[in-house]
C-alpha cells in the first residue's frame, strides 16, 4: 500500500500476525468478548538501558538486567575513583627506562641474527634504527 505523509510518499508492508483466539476475557452489556494473544512472542535475551525525558529505566530479561544495573554501578564506582590503583603505576621515568632498555634488548638481538646470517642490508638499517633511537651499540 503506497501511502503520503508530510509531502513524503512511502509503501506499507503490514506484517502478518498469527492470533491465538483465548477464551472469554469479560462483558460489556451484555456482550462477551474473547481475548486474542500472538502466537509467537519475541523474547529477547539482552538488557538495554532506556530514557525518556530524563528517567532511565530499564527493558528486557529480568537476570540480564541485574547484570546491566551490577555493571553500571561497578562503571560509575571506577569512573569516580581515578586514583583507585594509582599507587600500583609504576612511575613514568621507570616506565621510560625500562621501554628503553627492552628496545636495547631486542635491537640487539636483532642485529646478532642479522650478522650471524650474513644479511648486511639489513645490519646497515638495524644499526640506523640503533642510531634513531640513540642506542650506543
Amino acid at each position: 500500500m503506497k501511502l503520503t505523509y508530510r509531502g513524503i510518499k512511502y509503501e506499507n508492508a503490514p506484517v502478518a500476525v498469527e492470533v491465538i483466539t483465548g477464551g472469554v476475557c469479560g462483558k460489556y452489556r451484555g456482550a462477551e468478548w474473547k481475548c486474542h494473544y500472538s502466537r509467537y512472542t519475541p523474547a529477547t535475551s539482552d538488557a538495554v538501558e532506556l530514557k525518556y525525558r530524563g528517567a532511565a529505566y530499564y527493558s528486557g530479561n529480568p537476570q540480564e538486567v541485574e547484570k546491566l544495573k551490577q555493571r553500571k554501578k561497578l562503571n560509575s564506582i571506577f569512573a569516580s575513583d581515578k586514583n583507585l590503583f594509582a599507587s600500583n603505576l609504576p612511575k613514568s621515568e621507570e616506565l621510560n627506562k625500562t621501554h628503553l632498555a627492552n628496545l636495547h634488548h631486542n635491537l640487539q638481538r636483532r642485529l646478532e641474527v642479522a650478522k650471524q646470517t650474513g644479511d648486511a642490508n639489513l645490519v646497515r638499517i638495524l644499526e640506523d634504527e640503533a642510531n634513531q633511537l640513540s642506542i650506543n651499540n
